[in-house]
């Protein structure tokens, strides 16, 4: 089965002519699937790579900044669904992690692990849950990721780095609220910084009501950023591998 004609929500980012395995990134707020192309080059040479792509980066540059979850989890399981079925995993950092969950809720057949890393499992782990859906509690997301309060409403002076990362934290605002109360009946993995300065350790436990399939969680010496460093890369890469390997021998259809 060729991948889908027309595909915008993903991309192969390796190759693997001999696929038996496939894995799916979801990457973090501001960034597109590219920045983990060379991170994942140690994997298997039989596992397919896949990168989601947010509007408004890499191969999406004319379109608009800002989605929601629901748009993307059937934008990016739409286009799985049309490819050649595999045992697939999905891998989500930090933004990528609740996307991922959101895609696997959406088709729950296409998804068979989750490996998620450096998120806040759901909006009741979060600092201020109860202001998630309100303006007040997006005003303090910017801010805490130093934007001004309204970056999203006024006109400032603003780069075109800082505005999409605008949108991706009110995208990560809205994927919060909107997994909370998932449970999937596929293993998770869910590895934290031990001194990430915006996801606390200890809420890395709370993963563990995401799935009725299986749980693990590893803390990896680091910040938010840890799979970006030496010893961080290595243990996501054995993270991801053994769930790959934990895959069953076929794909289901999706429902």
């Amino acid at each position: 089965m060729p991948p889908p004609a027309s595909s915008s929500w993903t991309a192969l980012l390796r190759p693997a002519p001999h696929a038996r395995r496939r894995l799916v990134v979801f990457p973090h707020a501001g960034a597109g699937p590219d920045s983990y192309a060379s991170l994942l080059t140690r994997l298997p040479d039989d596992v397919e790579v896949l990168g989601v792509t947010l509007p408004g980066r890499e191969r999406r540059p004319d379109e608009a900044p800002g989605t929601s979850p629901d748009a993307v989890a059937h934008g990016v399981a739409g286009e799985l669904a049309e490819r050649a079925p595999l045992p697939t995993v999905y891998f989500g950092h930090s933004l990528g992690a609740l996307l991922a969950v959101a895609t696997a809720r959406a088709r729950p057949g296409l998804c068979d692990g989750l490996v998620v890393s450096a998120a806040f499992p759901g909006s009741r782990a979060h600092p201020f849950p109860d202001l998630l859906e309100s303006a007040e509690g997006l005003a303090a997301i910017l801010t805490r990721h130093r934007l001004p309060a309204d970056a999203l409403t006024a006109p400032g002076p603003l780069s075109g780095r800082e505005r999409l990362l605008a949108h991706d934290l009110e995208l990560t605002r809205r994927a919060l609220v909107s997994v909370a109360g998932t449970c999937l009946p596929v293993p998770l993995t869910a590895l934290a910084g031990t001194d990430d300065p915006i996801v606390p350790a200890a809420t890395l436990p709370l993963w563990g009501g995401f799935t009725s399939g299986g749980f693990r969680c590893r803390l990896v010496e680091g910040g938010h950023y840890f799979p970006f460093l030496p010893a961080g890369r290595r243990a996501l890469l054995a993270e991801i591998a053994d769930a790959l390997t934990a895959a069953p021998a076929y794909q289901a259809t999706g429902t």
